[in-house]
């Protein structure tokens, strides 16, 4: 089969995009695929035309961040009719956008931390204001990043400004969310299957920001978590819940933090996990006795079951020639 594999881009995540994707292509070949790999630019949708046109049979997506994980790629790659790993265009926006995300799964009934919003056309409430709603420390988020990027915990009023303006670096809007004290899990989901939790212990800093997720020794992953075999029962079946609402395919990745009444806070769901020597999907796999060989097969077997289940704009690129 020949496969077609994107990573780098131009996103602020690009360095761990190559990363996934090095992993990826070494393990499609493995398989016995023939892959070829690009690294997207400005002309992604011609590169993928010629692909398609010279017999592509399907299109792994190793980019994280925006262009990548935000349904962008997604929807071009249904108008071509290539068959791709993960979640669609839908599902891809709306867990990219975590303002959107989080208002599904409060309409679905999950619990999610309390947050307040912030955009370029509203004043940002001040330090007074979001301790009185939220309590102190809080946690200032960029709407649409992955892998911790921008992200910050505040526990002053000088951190809480400097927080702000990093946010605003990575697009007009942002939140402060509630900390939730406790532990942090992470559940790994591929279709139907709950793979094991993940417990996270951060090794280089408080908490689980991008050193600790992508330096060799920036945390601990901890099988099965330190939990109560119902209170990680419970948080499973949630994490589950988040993936359903926002209507997920193939492997994604719920965020959790768990308070010291034992209750599930769903944080975020990551659509593309990273693939990387440090990554939790992957170690949730081998918890299940699987090779990271066998995990890209099953991500590869679901993908293109899925292409039954979407529905595609137009006919495949290579029927048009």
């Amino acid at each position: 089969m020949k496969i077609v594999v994107l990573a780098g881009g131009q996103s602020p995540e690009r360095e761990v995009s190559l990363v996934t994707g090095k992993a990826v292509r070494v393990a499609l070949r493995d398989l016995g695929h023939d892959v070829v790999e690009i690294d997207p630019g400005f002309d992604l949708p011609h590169q993928l035309w010629e692909q398609a046109k010279q017999g592509c049979d399907f299109v792994w997506i190793a980019l994280h961040g925006t262009g990548g994980e935000d349904g962008t790629v997604q929807a071009m790659l249904d108008w071509l009719g290539l068959p791709y790993q993960g979640s669609g265009y839908l599902a891809s926006a709306l867990a990219m956008d975590k303002w959107v995300a989080k208002q599904i799964f409060m309409a679905a009934d999950i619990p999610t931390p309390e947050w307040i919003a912030i955009s370029s056309s509203s004043q940002a409430p001040n330090w007074q204001e979001c301790v009185h709603r939220l309590g102190e420390p809080v946690i200032v988020k960029p709407t649409a990043t992955g892998s911790t990027v921008g992200i910050a915990i505040a526990r002053t009023a000088d951190d809480y400004h400097r927080a702000l303006n990093d946010a605003a670096q990575y697009g007009d809007r942002a939140f402060v969310e509630k900390f939730i004290p406790g532990i942090e899990i992470t559940c790994s989901i591929l279709g139907d299957l709950v793979m094991p939790s993940i417990e996270i212990v951060p090794l280089s800093s408080t908490f689980y920001d991008y050193e600790a997720k992508y330096a060799p020794g920036g945390s601990r992953h901890a099988i099965p978590p330190a939990l109560d075999p119902e209170v990680l029962a419970r948080a499973e079946a949630i994490a589950k819940r988040a993936y359903d609402a926002l209507h997920c395919q193939g492997l994604a990745r719920t965020d959790i933090r768990i308070d010291a009444e034992g209750r599930p806070w769903v944080l975020e769901v990551n659509t593309l996990p990273g693939m990387t020597p440090t990554s939790l999907s992957p170690d949730a796999a081998a918890a299940l006795g699987w090779t990271f060989s066998k995990l890209v097969a099953r991500v590869l077997e679901e993908g293109l079951q899925q292409r039954q289940d979407r529905q595609y704009v137009s006919v495949s690129a290579a029927e048009k020639v």
